[in-house]
């Protein structure tokens, strides 16, 4: 359960008594936030999520890293937006679940 409270507090959210029941700020209010939903991921699941996707990084590869470092001290580094903004989309898509 979560608690808010304070002056803060936006309107519509419920505050817990101790008895575990809910009171609204207004009844109006309350009705038009009555579908907002508030999930929490479990901390075991995304850490086995984390660890899939450990495994599924491909292994550093150094001389590439050394390569790219001189480049970028010497100012020679170039950077092809369209291949970064392809790519970005293309992790994009791989992780949203169609």
């Amino acid at each position: 359960m979560v608690r808010i409270s304070g002056p803060n507090r936006p309107s519509g959210v419920s505050s817990a008594k101790a008895g575990g029941k809910k009171r609204t700020a207004s009844s109006s209010s309350a009705s038009a936030g009555a579908s907002d939903r508030v999930q929490v991921a479990d901390a075991t699941a995304l850490r086995e999520k984390a660890k899939v996707m450990i495994a599924d990084m491909p292994d550093v590869r150094l001389e590439r890293i050394e390569e790219i470092r001189g480049a970028l001290e010497q100012g020679q580094y170039e950077v092809d937006n369209r291949k970064v903004a392809a790519r970005i989309i293309i992790n994009a898509l791989a992780e949203r679940l169609w």
